[in-house]
């Protein structure tokens, strides 16, 4: 029955529930198909593992009036992606179209069921009693999806009673008051009064969440040994509540008046917390990188607790700053290493934010076969995928590699260098005595104190502080081992000493310290540069250039080598250090004529071949070798392009890499060569000129888009290591324990300090509360 009411203000209609409800008009097929479509679901928050709004249909309606008011006020859940979920019927995959919502006001989409609803329907369902046996659960509970046959579906159900009677109460809803303010005015008093009192609870959880970013984003633990009242040490989070409820009201009469299993400073509710946040922080990102191109970045390590990690990071161009952006997205255990597994792991990472393979334009990896391999590597899955998709061998690998290979045990004196430096450095660093003698004796002699560094055996353009420190304290670490030697009451300490001595003394350690410390130099600069984030593949080949055209003018120019030579006899002079003399070989009585015997006059000439000119040889190879990659090509076209020298030959490339129009490219180069303000460059700064100047210009979409997908393909994987540097403070020794979804919500937060700063508490409280919304004691 409608019964219909008259008030000075509005008119409004009160609704009964007939005694004895109709059958449903829905046919028996499609009755049993929703039945089916129910036990098939059972439960879709649980298979999805993607971000899930709070306006997403797929979770329940808010219970509290107001709160419900502003989620109908909010009107329909519309989301708008480039590519929706394709499902089979037949012979033929279909989807839900972004169309349907101009042709149906009504319909809202949810991303994590890939069901649609109808909005009245879902939201004025139980309102009226007409509505009783006509509920229509494929549009208000379990979702349509029947793509196949939607468009007559829709307009069949636009045509039911019970959808227009629901669309009546939505059309009151908004443009009158609720009955039951009408109806009783100390219902008004109340509300506000709940109000009120929901205002003053958000206040306390932006004060939790205060305190929860705090601590995540410097990486501090939370929990305490022991976290009892009479505890002094509770923990970083209730010690900072302590202290805060000294000088804060609110917080004060929270914790002290409120219910007492209301208080939200459990272990739990900062684990919920923690996860909110990172699921706000996930959803900005997804927001900044819709429909856009990306590149993917991925990195393993394994943590203190026998962990294998995977660190994951996404690089897309921002159009608002004008450069490559990276984001961190996620930190994934890996419980198998296999190609497979990382394939399947890193493909979550990625539709978590609901990016597909066909988007990405590039990965970048390490050397290692199970993610490099052009067979069965990650790769080599990832382009199945989508062919067009370029890997990156990680340049800040490829240096590291071509040291590895070059100053390896082949060139026996740089060989023992190496191993008489970091013999120094365990030798003095490894007792704080011997520490302190070297520190006293520096300070004796005004010298700035250089600290010893370890050799790494995976960053080997580090080496480069090493072999610098030894120089710099080289005078004071011999007098150091001299007075070690002989006040030491240890045999093994003073054999030791002596050893290093005698080394240190040595023709060939005094040759190979001012060969490799110019040499490591150089290279620690481009190993500076090559971890840049907004660093593009032009400008990272145009400084190994750089450094190989370097070694060239070393091997070549025969000054400078006689001024290195000189400096290593001045010093060999100072500390009385015997030069040996050359070896004359036999002359061999077989000698090829394919062949030549080479003898060396002096010691001068014997170390130039045997050692100067074999490090020089080895690194340029290697550079050759190791930085030969299949977006060699690319690069140079795009070099081509920059320096204004552009041929048919790098047109084709860029066309067929970038998807350009070809003669509308050509077209907007000739336009560009005329206009004096692009000036050729191959640095980064000119490529930022050239999108600054575009962006002002317009019109210029093709070579626009070529630069804005060049500079998004990543250079290194520097961004992982950086991550995995965090994690050594994140998850410790005491924290080993440590389960992986706060793992995950700590380091994104840790990492992306910057982006945890921006975001809205109140994103986070609606995150908070729609976790588990019938069992939040406090109205939010």
């Amino acid at each position: 029955m409608l019964r219909k009411t008259k008030s000075t203000s509005t008119t409004l209609y009160t609704f009964f529930k007939p005694s004895s409800p109709k059958q449903t008009k829905t046919d028996v097929n499609e009755k049993n198909l929703l039945i089916n479509e129910t036990n098939d679901s059972e439960n879709y928050s649980l298979i999805s593992d993607k971000i899930c709004d709070p306006c997403d249909p797929a979770n329940a309606l808010p219970k509290y009036q107001l709160e419900k008011k502003e989620r109908i006020m909010k009107g329909p859940f519309c989301p708008i992606l480039e590519v929706y979920p394709r499902s089979k019927f037949g012979n033929t995959l279909r989807s839900f179209n972004k169309s349907w919502y101009l042709s149906f006001d009504w319909l809202e989409y949810s991303p994590k069921l890939d069901r649609a609803f109808c909005f009245p329907c879902r939201m004025f369902v139980t309102s009226s009693g007409l509505n009783a046996g006509y509920t229509d659960l494929a549009f208000t509970q379990v979702g349509f999806k029947n793509w196949n046959n939607a468009t007559s579906k829709f307009k069949m159900h636009q045509n039911t009673k019970n959808h227009s009677h629901n669309v009546k109460a939505h059309s009151d809803f908004l443009n009158g008051k609720s009955i039951n303010i009408v109806l009783d005015d100390c219902k008004t008093l109340l509300i506000s009064q709940k109000e009120k009192q929901r205002q003053n609870n958000r206040s306390i959880m932006r004060r939790l969440i205060d305190v929860t970013l705090c601590l995540a984003k410097s990486g501090k633990p939370f929990r305490g040994h022991h976290e009892n009242m009479s505890s002094v040490s509770k923990g970083l989070f209730l010690d900072f509540i302590d202290v805060l409820k000294k000088y804060d009201n609110v917080l004060e009469n929270h914790l002290e008046k409120g219910a007492l299993n209301a208080k939200y400073l459990s272990n739990r509710i900062q684990n919920d917390l923690l996860t909110c946040i990172n699921n706000v922080m996930k959803r900005t990102i997804q927001s900044k990188i819709k429909n856009r191109t990306v590149s993917i970045m991925a990195d393993e390590t394994s943590d203190v607790g026998h962990h294998e990690q995977m660190s994951v990071i996404i690089r897309y161009f921002d159009e608002e700053k004008c450069q490559p952006i990276e984001y961190f997205i996620g930190l994934q255990r890996l419980l198998s290493v296999t190609s497979e597994a990382i394939f399947n792991s890193l493909s979550i990472q990625i539709s978590n934010l609901n990016i597909e393979w066909k988007s990405v334009i590039a990965v970048c990896f390490d050397g290692a076969s199970a993610m490099s391999g052009k067979f069965n590597g990650v790769q080599a899955k990832v382009k199945e995928l989508n062919p067009n998709i370029s890997y990156v061998h990680c340049y800040g690998h490829c240096l590291n590699l071509v040291l590895v290979d070059c100053l390896g045990s082949k060139n026996r004196v740089i060989f023992d260098f190496f191993g008489c430096v970091q013999l120094i450095y365990s030798f003095i660093e490894g007792s704080p005595s011997r520490h302190a003698v070297l520190e006293r004796i520096v300070q004796e002699t005004n010298i700035k104190l250089k600290t010893l560094k370890s050799l790494s055996t995976t960053r080997w353009a580090c080496r480069s502080e090493s072999v610098s420190a030894i120089e710099n304290n080289y005078n004071s670490l011999l007098q150091c081992l001299k007075e070690i030697s002989e006040t030491t009451t240890q045999p093994d300490v003073r054999v030791q000493a002596n050893g290093i001595i005698y080394q240190m003394k040595s023709y060939n350690f005094i040759f190979a310290l001012y060969v490799m410390k110019p040499l490591l130099a150089q290279i620690q600069i481009v190993s500076a540069k090559l971890q840049t984030s907004n660093l593009n593949l032009l400008s990272a080949v145009t400084i190994v250039q750089a450094l190989k055209k370097s070694l060239i003018s070393l091997r070549s120019d025969e000054d400078e080598y006689s001024r290195l030579y000189n400096k290593v006899l001045d010093v060999c002079n100072a500390y009385q250090i015997e030069i040996p003399n050359v070896k004359h070989r036999r002359v061999s009585n077989k000698i090829d004529n394919n062949h030549t015997q080479h003898f060396s006059l002096d010691k001068k000439s014997e170390m130039k071949t045997t050692v100067y000119y074999v490090v020089l040889d080895d690194l340029f190879n290697g550079l050759e070798n190791r930085f030969s990659q299949e977006t060699l090509n690319l690069i140079n076209s795009i070099s081509c392009m920059m320096q204004h020298k552009i041929e048919s030959l790098d047109i084709d490339i860029l066309t067929k890499k970038f998807d350009l129009h070809r003669d509308e490219f050509e077209g907007e180069l000739r336009l560009i060569r005329a206009i004096p303000d692009f000036e050729g460059g191959t640095s980064n700064n000119t490529i930022h000129k050239w999108l600054e100047k575009l962006s002002t210009l317009g019109n210029f979409i093709n070579v626009q888009k070529t630069l804005k997908l060049f500079t998004t393909i990543p250079v290194t994987t520097c961004s992982c290591e950086r991550a995995f540097s965090k994690l050594s403070l994140v998850k410790t020794k005491l924290r080993s324990q440590m389960k992986q979804n706060r793992l995950d919500s700590l380091m994104m937060i840790f990492v992306e300090q910057e982006l945890a700063s921006q975001i809205n508490p109140d994103d986070i409280i609606d995150e908070f509360k729609s976790m588990y919304p019938a069992t939040r004691r406090l109205e939010l």
